[in-house]
């Protein structure tokens, strides 16, 4: 009875066996994502922190003494010109006015003076005009050219002061702190508020010093938060070092793309070279499936067949890793769905990504 039993299961056991293939074959095609294998230059990175900065920031202060018509409010946008507070002028325009009515006094006088002057010269060969007089004369001339111009100048001095009573935005930003309002008398230089660019923004970030000569000004490097990466460029370092810390001030310049998933203040990491690049072959990171036996991917043939490829993980850098296995340049990886794909496998490509990123639809399979 035993041994009847035994023969069954054997029996059963090569029948699935025969039946593995034939159902493998019927089991409907895996959609995948496919992305090519490259050969890159890449280099070994370790996170640092950093924080977002914005390039432009500035106090607005009081240009004149006077009195305050309006502040902008917190969270205003001001375009680049525009005024941000505003000053009474209309004491400013009596002085003004004041100004240029003696103005008119003094260009009264010099005629008189220009007007008795030429007088005493037409006399001068009588005894009756002496050379103290005409001396006297032309330096009384001399004296209301001179208080017309002090006249003029005190004018275009109150120009300027009237041209300060807006104080406008040096460049397009948001007012984030307002300490005047409508309404106060401030001092010259007296701040009113603070306005800072958020379209043009910098990451500051402080890296080990051992790592600063492999930190080049004018080097991509990725800056990575809240699932988003955007590669910055370096664009200046301070190589001075803080002795409690051990690091270095590195200014990173972001790209436009980021000022919109991003805002200053935030905190960042940086992805910082600890050794000089070397050329790999390189997958992106989803392409990898970790397993209980090891790492994998899975390669695509010609014919949509799925290819098990026990592969060891190098460094990595950014989107992409390092690995060293049975791939070449050029071959197409599973990156999407690949956690479902077994040897053998059947799949149908609904999306690829080229060689530089792009992705293109396709239907294969």
């Amino acid at each position: 009875m035993h041994k009847k039993s035994r023969m069954t299961r054997a029996v059963a056991f090569a029948l699935c066996l025969l039946a593995g293939p034939a159902f493998a074959q019927q089991m409907p095609a895996k959609v995948v994502q496919v992305a090519d294998v490259q050969r890159t230059e890449i280099a070994p990175t370790i996170a640092v922190p950093g924080t977002i900065y914005s390039r432009n920031e500035v106090q607005v202060t009081a240009g004149v003494a006077g009195q305050l018509l309006m502040v902008a409010e917190p969270g205003t946008l001001v375009q680049q010109g525009e005024p941000v507070a505003r000053i009474d002028r209309r004491p400013l325009l009596l002085q003004r006015a004041e100004q240029e009515a003696l103005l008119q006094r003094a260009e009264i006088n010099v005629r008189q003076l220009e007007s008795q002057l030429r007088r005493q010269r037409e006399l001068q060969g009588s005894s009756l005009v002496s050379e103290f007089e005409l001396e006297q004369t032309e330096a009384n001339r001399d004296l209301a050219i001179s208080d017309a111009n002090i006249t003029k100048v005190r004018i275009r001095q109150i120009d300027d002061q009237v041209r300060r009573t807006d104080v406008r935005a040096p460049f397009t930003g948001v007012v984030i702190n307002r300490l005047h309002r409508g309404g106060e008398d401030v001092a010259r230089g007296e701040i009113l508020a603070q306005l800072t660019d958020i379209r043009n923004m910098e990451v500051r970030a402080f890296v080990p010093l051992k790592h600063l000569p492999r930190t080049v000004v004018g080097d991509s490097i990725s800056v990575f938060a809240t699932g988003a990466v955007y590669d910055g460029r370096i664009r200046s370092l301070v190589p001075t070092g803080d002795v409690r810390s051990q690091t270095f001030e590195a200014r990173i310049d972001l790209p436009v793309p980021a000022h919109d998933q991003w805002t200053v203040g935030q905190l960042v990491s940086v992805a910082v070279p600890i050794r000089t690049r070397e050329s790999a072959i390189t997958v992106p990171r989803d392409a990898l499936v970790l397993r209980h036996n090891g790492s994998f991917v899975f390669r695509i043939n010609e014919d949509n067949i799925a290819e098990q490829i026990a592969v060891e993980i190098g460094d990595s850098a950014g989107e992409v890793v390092a690995v060293t296995g049975s791939l070449q340049p050029g071959d197409r990886v599973a990156i999407r769905g690949a956690e479902n794909l077994s040897e053998g496998a059947s799949v149908k490509i609904m999306l690829s990504r080229s060689a530089g990123g792009t992705a293109t639809t396709a239907a294969e399979g």
